[in-house]
C-alpha cells in the first residue's frame, strides 16, 4: 500500500488531464473550470488504472473525482454493467446517479444508461430497468446483493467498482454483504475506495479488497495503522465555523435550540438527534412555536422522507430534524447550518455531521449544544478541535400560542406530471409562467419524479397558481396542483 503524503500542485485545469473530448465538454458545462484538491489527487493515479484509497470529508468533490476516471472507461456500445458503485443510502444513490449523468451527457451514441438500486420499492421496478442494461450501477448493498443472486445483473464487463462513504457502509453493518459481492465480481478490475476518515476497519478493508493501492487524503494528513479512527480537524471543511455552547442542564436544550433557529443568518438548518423518538418530539416543538420544521427518520416512509428533504431544500421548511441513519447522504446543497441537539456517540459521527454545511467551500455554521460534562467528552475530540466553546443563557420560551415567527416565504406546490410524462423541468416553468403568470425570475427549484413534480413558488402568489393550473395541461398531460403541507 503506497502513501501520497503532500498534495501535489493541482493542474491549472481540467483540460490538463488525459480526459476525452466529452467529458471536457459536459465540465465546461458544468462550470467546473478547476479541479478540487481531491480531484486533483485521485485523477492522475486513477486515470492511470489503479486501485485508490481516497479520505476526503463531504462536499470536497470527490464524487466528480471518481465519476470521472470511471466514465472515461464506459465504452457505450458495450452491452453490459461496467461500473459498481455502492453507497450507504438511497438519497445518496439518487445523488451520485444525477451526477454521473450530468458529467456523461456527452458520451458518444448510444449514450450513457445509469441505474440507481436502492430498498424500500418494488424490486420489479428495478428489474424493469436493468433490462435496458446499463453502463453503470449505483446501489446499496443489500438490494445490489438481492440482483446478484436473481442474475438480473451479470457483472462479466466490470471494469471498476467504487466503494463511496466506506466508513458508513461499515457503521450501518454492510460488511458481510460487501464481503458477498466483491466475491462475485471479476478480479481483474480496478477498485476506488472513499471515506471521510480512515480508521482501522476501512484500512483494513483497504488492505482486503484493493491491489497495491494509493492511499491519499485530501487534506494532506493521511490515515495509517496508527490512526485511532477519531478523525481529525483537518478533515473538516476550511470554510465551516464550529461553535460549542455550554448549557447549565438538558433541560436547557430546547430554549437552546429555539434560540438558534431564530438569529438572522441561519438560514436552512440541520438538527441532529440520536433516536427517532427524539427526531418527533423535537420538530413538533419546533412547529408547536411556529417555526417550519420537518422530521426524517429511518421508519419514515420513502415518500414522507421525500417530501421533508424537499422541503428543506425549496426553503418551505426551515429545519429538519433527523437521526443520523436517516442523514446519510442527503443532498441539500445550500445547507446553511448544522445543529447537533444530542451529543454523537464518537469523533467520526460529530465530523460527519459537522460536514453536511459549508460544502465546496462555500461558507456554514455547525453548531453543538453540551452540557459540561457533554463538553469534556467532546474537547478529547481531534474532529472537534477547532471548535469555539461559549457559554449560552437561552432565553426563555415562549407560550406555544404566543410564538409567531414569520412563516417561510416559500411554498411548494405538487403537480401530478413527472419523467414518465415526459415532462421537465424546462416544461414546468413554461406552464408557470404562461398559464399561471409567474415572472420566469420567481420560479423556484423544480426537482421531477417520475410520476409527479414539486414547484418552489412565493407564497403571496400560491393561490393564484393554484386556481390558475389546476385542470391545465402540461406537454398534453392535464394537471392537479396542491400545495404541500
Amino acid at each position: 500500500m503506497s502513501d501520497t503524503p503532500t498534495n501535489p500542485a493541482a493542474p491549472f485545469a481540467f483540460a490538463d488531464y488525459d480526459l476525452p473530448p466529452h467529458l471536457l465538454q459536459a465540465l465546461t458545462e458544468l462550470n467546473y473550470a478547476h479541479p478540487t484538491p481531491v480531484q486533483a489527487l485521485v485523477l492522475p493515479p486513477a486515470l492511470a488504472g489503479q486501485d485508490v484509497a481516497g479520505q476526503a470529508p463531504t462536499g470536497s468533490g470527490k464524487t466528480a473525482a471518481y465519476g470521472l476516471a470511471v466514465l472515461a472507461q464506459i465504452d457505450p456500445a458495450v452491452a453490459g454493467v461496467q461500473a459498481l458503485v455502492l453507497v450507504p443510502a438511497r438519497e445518496l444513490a439518487l445523488q451520485v446517479r444525477e451526477a454521473l449523468k450530468a458529467l456523461g451527457k456527452h458520451l458518444p451514441a448510444p449514450g450513457l444508461r445509469v441505474a440507481a438500486l436502492y430498498g424500500g420499492h418494488a424490486l420489479r421496478d428495478e428489474i424493469k430497468t436493468l433490462q435496458q442494461t446499463p453502463h453503470v450501477v449505483v446501489a446499496t448493498p443489500g438490494r445490489l446483493l438481492d440482483h446478484l443472486e436473481q442474475r438480473n445483473i451479470i457483472p462479466n464487463q466490470l471494469k471498476v467498482l467504487v466503494l463511496d462513504e466506506a466508513d458508513k457502509l461499515l457503521e450501518l453493518k454492510f460488511q458481510q454483504e460487501m464481503a458477498t459481492i466483491i466475491s462475485r465480481l471479476p478480479r481483474r478490475r480496478q477498485t476506488l475506495l472513499f471515506s471521510a476518515t480512515m480508521p482501522e476497519k476501512v484500512l483494513a478493508l483497504v488492505r482486503e479488497h484493493l491491489t497495491r493501492p494509493r492511499l491519499l487524503a485530501a487534506s494532506g494528513g493521511l490515515g495509517g495503522a496508527g490512526d485511532d479512527g477519531r478523525g481529525s480537524a483537518a478533515a473538516l471543511p476550511a470554510s465551516l465555523t464550529v461553535r460549542g455552547h455550554v448549557l447549565g442542564s438538558v433541560e436547557e436544550k430546547p430554549a437552546a435550540l429555539y434560540h438558534l433557529l431564530r438569529q438572522k443568518g441561519t438560514g436552512q438548518t440541520l438538527v441532529f438527534v440520536n433516536t427517532r423518538e427524539r427526531a418527533t418530539e423535537l420538530s413538533q416543538f419546533l412547529r408547536g412555536r411556529g417555526l417550519a420544521a420537518e422530521v426524517l427518520h429511518g421508519k419514515l416512509p420513502q415518500p414522507e422522507r421525500d417530501k421533508a428533504l424537499m422541503k428543506l431544500r425549496n426553503n418551505s421548511a426551515q429545519a429538519l430534524v433527523a437521526t443520523d441513519v436517516a442523514a446519510r447522504g442527503l443532498d441539500v446543497p445550500a445547507l446553511d447550518t448544522v445543529i447537533q441537539y444530542d451529543l454523537p456517540h464518537d469523533a467520526e459521527t460529530f465530523q460527519h455531521r459537522a460536514g453536511r454545511t459549508a460544502r465546496a467551500g462555500v461558507a456554514g455554521t455547525a453548531h453543538l449544544l453540551a452540557t459540561v460534562p457533554e463538553q469534556t467528552r467532546v474537547q478529547g475530540w481531534p474532529a472537534a478541535q477547532a471548535t469555539h466553546w461559549a457559554r449560552l443563557n437561552p432565553p426563555n420560551l415562549p407560550a406555544a400560542s404566543a410564538a409567531r415567527p414569520p412563516r417561510p416565504t416559500t411554498v411548494t406546490l405538487h403537480v401530478t406530471a413527472g419523467k414518465k410524462h415526459k415532462v421537465s423541468a424546462h416544461d414546468l416553468v413554461g406552464a408557470f409562467v404562461g398559464v399561471g403568470g409567474l415572472d420566469r425570475e420567481a420560479v423556484g427549484r423544480i426537482e421531477v419524479f417520475d410520476y409527479y413534480s414539486y414547484v418552489a413558488v412565493p407564497r403571496e402568489q400560491s393561490a393564484a397558481l393554484l386556481e390558475k393550473l389546476n385542470g391545465a395541461k402540461v406537454k398534453g398531460v392535464k394537471v392537479r396542483v396542491t400545495e404541500v403541507a
